[in-house]
């Protein structure tokens, strides 16, 4: 609000006012308005000229006089006589009195009236001896009305009578109030004698310093008494500055620190050195609990704060100053301990004796979370009322500090468990930017990939070329605020792939794409498994299938082998016939082989009663079978570790898988070699770091049996081939190329694992693990003994294959037996 009036104006308006009704001073200044709001002594500052006050407070006083008066042409009257009556500062008096002359005054009309007021431009407009034209052109911009006119007529009439003359004759021949561009005034006067003129200007300066030594000595009183207040006013100011300073203070400690206990340290101390406070606290609210506890305190020996410290305040004590602070959320002062009601047998009253003490709630956005406890501790101290505005103020600051320090600490928390929990995440974790810079990977997504630091690294690096399409077309979602999830191929820092899926959100900043936010998830390990359970199905399918087949195909080879060798017998004097019948019977044999190996296949894939072998007695007992089976430029070495646990297999089905691993073995060493068969105890722990890490096999205590050879090796292409059925690269009539399935199915079936290494030109290695036997494993297999076939006895034979059963009738009777025969069971029965 700008001012623009001398209070000498206002001054003015009082004097003229308490001259003829001292009554009417009081609702002369009563509800002036908001300027004066604050203001201890509204006539004393309207009537020190020193003050300044804006054209509405004037306006107000004017209406108001006018009011009480019942005159709206007081104000001339008051204009009138405060030049008349002297009623001007002497300042103003003097500069009057010096120049003593009509012309000269109002020659120097703008600075007179600069010191009055700042509300118009004055100009003199004509001046002759005895009259003169003066123009009030007033600023547009400034609220005035009427009263401001009157009041500068009654000014100007009066100037004369300050040099004992009589009133001007003033004339307004236009007025702004009225309409006109400006006020515009014609002043006349009668021009006094040369002997009065010469005489006045002797004693004028005489009587002016004369009228002016005995204001100057009113005044003088009356500055003793301005500079008494003042000197109040000027320690009060500096001591209102120095709560500011530690008030601003306090906001700097808060900036900091966030160290929650170092905070409350740094502003309670401050607060002691800077208030009338000897000693403070802080007691915080457990809302749980809802007790208050001393959370911190200074001022106090350390041993008193220590004892203290287990010293609570439940929420609904009643009688405790503290809880009911914390419950109304109002301070509560306490000047005089021993005059007041409190309850004197408390324990922090016995103990730190307290003379005066203040209590303020700390609360944030009208929550109370604990209180501010200060007192004074020498006799007849007294926390004065004064303080208490101050130390509101500061509560207020500490109420801040501490719950943005409480913040802080719940953020930094938050951050360290969702740190953790993405560190230590499964999935490996990335942030890419708007370009696809990665901004942040946790140490998963760097243990995927094998790469130490990944940031700052561009996505489009970690994938096959052929799969940047896939990845493009996941971000391209991205960046239209869509999820995405896809499969895809990644390169590893050694150049190896991982298969794996990503799950990426866009982060967006309103509907600006800012980068996205992806989960990595290592699939190698379960596309290996879901290769091998693939596998594994198609051979137990092929394995149902080969059993199918070799039974219906035994059944035939049956009656073809039966008869021929009864008809071999019946024919023995038939060379020509006979020898017909033995190629017959050959290729039968040959074809019954193939058919024991399809059975022994299908076998292998079909779950059995698991048997307690001892596998070194197995290989033992294959090695001899071989001595006659291999050439004498080939050459077998045993290196059995001893006193190995036994297994749980099946030891026919063992020997077999054995036996095959060496034929295969013999079979790509055409010009001879080593085969080395060995034992040994071995401990799978499951480890990514194991030699048998891609068989992902259950951990535990397994023996292993390795078939090397020195041979050609087998191609990298084949090694994914060779388990499949009747896949083999010998010639035609070489080989069934069901040897291997075999071996793979008696493995499987004993649930073990097959483990191959192969190096074209050097030779292969095949290692077959079997668990060891558990204890309700260990039972001894009886043993069985064939009796001889021989007999009278009558035999029910049931087959549902005519020629099956029609040779068992033969053959039967052959050894004497009776026999009945039935097609099925329904027939058995009857």
């Amino acid at each position: 609000m700008e001012r623009h009036n001398s209070c000498i104006n206002a001054k003015a308006v009082i004097d003229y006012v308490e001259e003829r009704s001292p009554t009417l001073v009081g609702p002369l200044l009563q509800g002036l308005g908001p300027e004066l709001e604050g203001v201890a002594d509204v006539r004393d500052f309207l009537t020190d000229s020193n003050n300044w006050i804006s054209s509405d407070l004037l306006i107000r006083l004017y209406d108001r006089v006018k009011e009480l008066f019942g005159n709206e042409d007081v104000v001339f009257d008051i204009g009138f006589e405060s030049v008349a009556k002297r009623r001007l500062g002497y300042i103003q008096r003097v500069l009057f009195s010096a120049i003593r002359n009509h012309g000269r005054t109002l020659k120097r009309i703008q600075s007179l009236n600069d010191r009055f007021n700042r509300n118009k431009r004055v100009q003199l407009a004509e001046l002759n001896r005895d009259g003169a034209v003066v123009r009030l052109e007033w600023f547009k911009d400034i609220p005035m009305t009427r009263d401001f006119c009157l009041m500068n007529r009654g000014v100007y009439t009066a100037v004369p009578v300050v040099w004992n003359e009589p009133p001007l004759q003033l004339e307004e021949r236009k007025c702004y109030f009225e309409g006109d561009s400006y006020c515009e005034y014609h002043l006349s006067w009668k021009r006094r004698p040369s002997f009065k003129r010469l005489l006045l200007r002797l004693i004028a300066p005489w009587r002016l310093a004369r009228a002016t030594i005995e204001e100057l000595e009113q005044d003088k009183e009356l500055l003793r008494d301005k500079y008494a207040e003042v000197h109040g006013l000027n320690n009060q100011l500096k001591s209102q500055l120095d709560r500011l300073v530690s008030l601003q203070e306090a906001s700097t400690a808060i900036l900091s620190t966030l160290d929650i206990e170092e905070l409350m340290t740094l502003i309670l101390q401050r607060l002691v050195d800077v208030s009338v406070l000897d000693r403070a606290a802080i007691f915080l609210l457990d809302e749980e609990q809802e007790i208050l506890y001393l959370a911190h305190a200074v001022g106090a020996p350390a041993d008193y704060i220590k004892e203290a410290e287990t010293y609570t305040v439940p929420m609904q004590k009643k009688s405790n100053i503290i809880a009911r602070v914390a419950r109304t959320g109002k301070p509560e002062l306490v000047d005089d301990v021993a005059d007041s009601q409190i309850n004197k047998e408390n324990i922090l009253i016995k103990k730190f004796k307290p003379q005066a003490f203040i209590a303020l709630p700390l609360k944030v956005r009208g929550k109370v979370f604990g209180v501010l406890v200060g007192d004074q501790q020498k006799a007849g101290g007294k926390v004065i009322s004064t303080e208490r505005d101050f130390l509101i103020s500061f509560s207020n600051q500490i109420a801040i500090a501490i719950h943005n320090a409480n913040l802080y600490r719940k953020l930094e928390e938050s951050e360290r468990q969702y740190r953790e929990l993405v560190e230590n995440a499964h999935e490996g974790i990335w942030v890419v930017d708007e370009n696809g810079i990665i901004t942040f990977a946790n140490q998963r997504l760097s243990a995927i990939l094998g790469y130490q630091d990944m940031l700052g690294r561009n996505i489009n690096q970690l994938v096959t070329p052929d799969k940047k399409r896939i990845l493009l077309k996941l971000l391209v979602q991205n960046m239209r605020g869509l999820v995405a999830q896809e499969e895809i191929q990644m390169i590893c820092k050694e150049g190896d792939h991982v298969s794996a899926i990503i799950s990426s959100v866009p982060i967006m900043d309103g509907e600006r794409y800012k980068g996205s936010f992806a989960m990595v998830t290592d699939i190698t390990e379960k596309k290996r498994m879901e290769t091998k359970l693939l596998h594994q199905q198609k051979m137990e399918s092929i394995g149902t299938m080969a059993g199918g087949i070799a039974h219906d195909f035994n059944n035939i080879l049956t009656g073809v082998l039966g008869y021929a060798s009864l008809l071999k017998h019946r024919l023995r004097d038939q060379a020509e016939t006979k020898r017909f019948i033995d190629i017959i019977e050959t290729s039968s044999l040959r074809a019954a082989d193939l058919v024991r190996q399809l059975l022994a296949f299908s076998r292998g894939t079909q779950p059995e009663e698991l048997q307690v072998v001892y596998p070194n007695r197995v290989i033992r007992e294959t090695s001899r079978l071989l001595t006659s089976s291999l050439g004498k430029d080939l050459q077998v070495e045993l290196d059995l570790n001893q006193g190995l646990p036994p297994i749980a297999a099946n030891s026919t089905q063992v020997q077999q898988a054995v036996l095959n691993l060496c034929l295969n073995a013999r079979d790509a060493m055409p010009n001879g070699g080593k085969i080395t068969v060995s034992s040994a105890a071995v401990d799978l722990d499951g480890k990514p770091s194991s030699q048998y890490k891609d068989l992902a096999a259950e951990p535990g205590q397994y023996v292993r049996i390795r078939v090397a050879d020195d041979g050609i090796g087998i191609s990298q292409e084949d090694l994914d081939k060779i388990f499949d059925p009747f896949f083999t690269t010998k010639e035609v009539g070489k080989g069934s190329g069901l040897g291997l399935a075999m071996v793979y199915g008696i493995v499987q079936n004993s649930r073990g694992y097959v483990h191959v290494e192969s190096d074209q030109g050097k030779g292969t290695v095949f290692d077959l693990l079997f668990r060891v036997a558990k204890d309700k494993d260990r039972q001894q297999s009886l043993r069985r003994s064939t009796p001889g076939l021989a007999g009278e006895e009558t035999i029910l034979l049931v087959d549902d294959e005519p020629m099956v059963r029609d040779l068992g009738n033969e053959i039967l009777r052959s050894y004497g037996y009776q026999v009945v025969l039935a097609c099925d069971g329904l027939e058995a029965l009857e």
